[in-house]
Order: C-alpha cells, then structure tokens, then sequence
C-alpha cells in the first residue's frame, strides 16, 4: 500500500494562493491525507513554510529536491478532491501528471488569476453529487453553493451552518403551530429556505476538510426532527381548520415515520460503524448510483422517478408550491404516503432480515 508521497519541484504554480477557503499547498496536503498517505515530504520550501494546521495529522516534512518514491506531484496544484484516493487505492506510484484522469477529474496549476479562477470553479462543480435529487440538482444545490462561495472564508464551520439552516426550519414549524393555516406559506417558505441551507453543511466540509461523526448526526437527527415536525404541524392546523383526513393522515404518518427513524438510527449504529451518514448502510431494494453512460430501462427509469419524487428536496418544495396554490393537502397526502411507506419497508427489514448491509467500500 502506498503510504508515501511527495510534493515535487520546481512548482507548478503558487502554493500560498487561497482557493476555496485554503491555500493550495494545504489542500494538497489535506487531499493526500485523506488518500491514505502518512507520510509526505514538500521539495525546495523551507519548515516555517509548512502549514501547521489542526487538521494535519501525519506528518510532513520540508525536504531538498531529489529522487522520491511513492506518491508524486508537483506543488502548486489544484486537483478534484478524490483523484489522489482513487490513484492510491489502485496503487498507483508515480507523477500524477502522466496519471489518465477519469471525465469528471481535473488538475489545475494556479499561477495566476485566470487559473486561480478555473480551479475554484472546478472545485464548487466537484460538489454536485450524483446522488442529488431533481429539485436540489436544479434548484437547491446552486443555491447553496453560491451561498458556500459568500461564506468559505469566514470561519462558520459546518455543523454551524448545520444549526442556522435548522434554525429556519424549526422557525417554519413554530410559524405553522402559532398561525395554523394563515402559517402555510411562510412557514413552507422558511421550511424550503432550511432545505436549500441543508446543503452548505457538506460542501463546507467537503471544501475544507472538516468532517466529523457528531457533524453527521447532527445533520441527520435535526433533519429528521424538521421533517416530521413540519408534517405534524401542517396536519394539525388543516385538522384544526376542519379537515379531519388531514388528521387521519397524520397520525399513521408520524407513528410510521418514528419507525422509520428507529429504524435508521439502529442500523447506522449496528451496520453502519456508528456513521451518521445514510450513505453507511444499504436497503434491500435500494439502487446503486447509476453508472455514467450504463442503459436504463422504462422500469428503472419509472422506479428511479418515483424514487426521486420520495425524496426531501421533493416534498420540501411541494409544501411550498401546494401551500402558495391553497392545496397544502396533497403535500400532507404526498408525506404521509411517503413516511408510511418508508416505515413499513424498513421496519419489516429488521424483522424478517435483521436490518440492512453495510454499505460496500468504495
């Protein structure tokens, strides 16, 4: 295994330039770090110039030009986060600059403005994610990174922004409890603004490096507690205006939805190594990320549709929508469906299979 790297001369750029919240030089030693390396040695800058920075934790070593093995690149470049990963892991040792990048890979020398510019572009491209729903593809995830990019410099850390997008979503609920259904809108307005904010906690993470297990959770658990409360509170204000289906839809759903969670939580402690990522574990019938370029048939493609229609950036923005149409009803509907569905299912998965698998490494 490949536990050694080094950071050659002369530079292929200017590794103090700060891109995306760090300097160049960092995030090379971060992106290492994260590959697996132990070891790295920087070629031709003096030890006062090496980053001392918490998140560092192997060592790095000022070191004179000369023959290296393990690892190689240049100092001074901006590459896509997982290149170094997916080149360790497959035991490449060698100059990442004869290394064949995949599609989506890019390495980047910045040493000048234009430069600088393309590789902090590339790198806020870098956090779209395969797995994005429709609604937070198009609309959520612009967004947020457009709000990551006015905050990167700041030092709001992620599980920060974990607790001010909540604050709007805890906000929304509190609207609807406090209005009933003069709350609807403002409060799906506030609901839909927590959804867009949900997704500046991971890129700030992703972007600088900082990842914890009380950061996943927290995402997870306040998540879960703004969607269930929202619906709780959506159906009792329709219940309180008259409507008794909204009431006969809400109990099933939030009694189905607490399975649910329980469900969730149980197997991300006893099949996912205690992570608070979903991402940890995999439900029988769950789909794997669709391979680029992989033919899809009308059964997947339907399947893949009413997949992405269950999901949160979905039924946040239906809340919206419904409510601004004076049909807040049929989003009620569409969770309840939803939460019923998804306690059921994985509720009988503990009990007839014990829960699910872990998810494979990648």
């Amino acid at each position: 295994m490949i536990t050694r790297a080094t950071l050659t001369s002369p530079a292929a750029g200017d590794p103090f330039a700060r891109v995306a919240g760090m300097t160049v030089l960092l995030r090379q030693l971060l992106s290492l770090q994260d590959a697996g390396i132990e070891e790295i040695r920087v070629e031709s800058l003096p030890p006062d110039r090496l980053p001392a920075d918490p998140r560092l934790r192997i060592r790095v070593l000022a070191a004179e030009p000369g023959p290296a093995t393990g690892f190689r690149a240049r100092h001074g470049l901006v590459w896509h986060r997982l290149l170094p990963q997916r080149l360790v892991n497959g035991g490449f040792a060698g100059d990442l600059e004869v290394a064949a990048l995949e599609p989506h890979e890019f390495v980047v020398a910045v040493g000048d403005h234009a430069s600088r510019e393309r590789a902090d572009r590339l790198l806020y491209q870098s956090l779209l994610k395969p797995t994005d729903g429709v609604v937070s593809r198009y609309l959520n995830r612009p967004v947020s990174i457009w709000v990551t990019r006015q905050i990167i410099e700041t030092r709001l850390t992620p599980n920060q922004m974990t607790l001010l997008a909540a604050g709007f979503g805890f906000a929304g609920i509190a609207l609807v409890v406090a209005w009933g259904t003069a709350g609807l809108i403002p409060g799906a307005l506030l609901v839909q603004v927590q959804s867009v904010l949900d997704g500046c906690d991971g890129e700030i993470s992703r972007l600088k490096y900082i990842r914890s297990r009380i950061g996943e959770w927290l995402d997870q658990v306040l998540d879960d507690m703004v969607n269930l409360g929202f619906f709780a509170a959506v159906g009792w204000a329709l219940y309180q205006a008259g409507s008794t289906r909204a009431l006969l839809l809400t109990l099933p759903g939030v009694a189905l939805h607490l399975v649910y969670q329980a469900s969730l939580y149980s197997a991300l402690v006893f099949r996912g190594g205690g992570s608070g990522s979903i991402a940890g574990v995999r439900w029988r019938g769950q789909r794997n990320p669709a391979t680029p370029g992989a033919r899809r048939s009308p059964f997947r493609i339907i399947k893949e549709t009413v997949e992405a229609a269950g999901r949160r950036d979905f039924f946040t923005l239906l809340y919206l929508l419904t409510s601004l149409l004076g049909s807040t009803e049929i989003a009620l509907t569409w969770c309840a469906v939803i939460f019923s569905v998804s306690g059921v299912t994985t509720g009988l998965q503990w009990l007839l299979y014990g829960g699910p698998d872990p998810a494979p490494k990648s």
